[in-house]
């Protein structure tokens, strides 16, 4: 095959491209990979073994438990945070509210505020002497429906990591939902109205298959940075069951057991992966057919 002078251009210009996505992408998932297996790929003592496998997948074994905690939560948080980001900006775009354009500015406090922050401001929110704890456990007691303060943070059901995960995951969903639905026709939905469907008619038939593709991406990016978050699990999370990240990071700073950290993030690797996968097999090649 034959390089023409204007491949051999656009190999030139797109050669730092090529080194970044090589040295900032490629070479750590390798490492990652390697070293799950004993190997290492700057001149440590190598040693191939499965011991990082072993104890991973083993029937007792907390890594297995906290990737199952890891999951269930995540899951729990893209779903409040889908289905109520969904609706709110279903709303905006529907009823258009005078006060969007001063809420716009509030929602945007999450988005620029590190996690870390966001963390130690629901911490105190939410421990048992906050204002949100005090709230909802004082309605619970009242009604009868619990003895004692439940805990609403470091607690092992992980009721603090949702609030502080849909807090920013919620204002992302919204602002990624608001572009597409603004593309929908609005004579759809009046025409609509004018045939007597309801308000969730029309979302189930006008509004959902319109925006389909976008509910699937950002379920995916959803899922995927609340798995991958450390901050929010690590503040919020309590002494067990913890986020697999959490793990990661105790085994790098605390246990010094690298290979269990490596081994975790091959299963974060495969994780992200398959949702890759999802994100580009049913939404690129739907939005490209669909300009065309």
């Amino acid at each position: 095959m034959r390089i023409t002078r204007d491949d051999l251009i656009s190999i030139i210009f797109l050669l730092p491209l090529y080194i970044f996505i090589i040295v900032m992408v490629f070479i750590p998932i390798v490492n990652v990979i390697l070293g799950s297996f004993g190997i290492s790929l700057f001149g440590e003592k190598s040693e191939f073994t499965l011991k990082g496998y072993n104890e991973f997948l083993a029937s007792e074994s907390p890594y297995m438990y906290s990737l199952f905690f890891t999951i269930y939560i995540s899951l729990i948080a893209t779903v409040i945070s889908i289905v109520a980001g969904y609706l709110f900006a279903i709303y905006l775009t529907v009823k258009k509210p005078p006060i969007w354009s001063k809420v716009s500015t509030v929602m945007t406090i999450p988005l620029f505020t590190p996690y870390i922050v966001g963390a130690f401001m629901w911490w105190t929110l939410l421990w048992p002497r906050g204002y949100i704890s005090l709230f909802v456990n004082g309605i619970l007691m009242r009604l009868g429906l619990a003895h004692e303060p439940l805990p609403l943070v470091n607690d092992p059901y992980g009721i603090g990591i949702l609030f502080g995960e849909v807090w920013i995951r919620f204002v992302i969903a919204v602002s990624i939902f608001y572009g597409p639905l603004q593309l929908i026709n609005p004579e759809l939905i009046d025409a609509a109205r004018s045939l007597g469907a309801g308000t969730w008619t029309i979302i189930r038939k006008i509004f959902i298959p319109l925006t389909k593709y976008a509910l699937i991406a950002t379920s995916a990016i959803v899922l995927l940075a609340t798995m991958a978050g450390v901050s929010i699990p690590l503040v919020l999370g309590g002494s067990w069951p913890q986020f697999l990240n959490v793990m990661i990071y105790l085994d790098v700073t605390t246990r010094f057991n690298y290979i269990m950290a490596y081994t975790s993030g091959v299963f974060y690797i495969i994780a992200s992966a398959a949702l890759g996968y999802i994100f580009f097999r049913f939404t690129t090649k739907k939005v490209i057919l669909q300009t065309r």
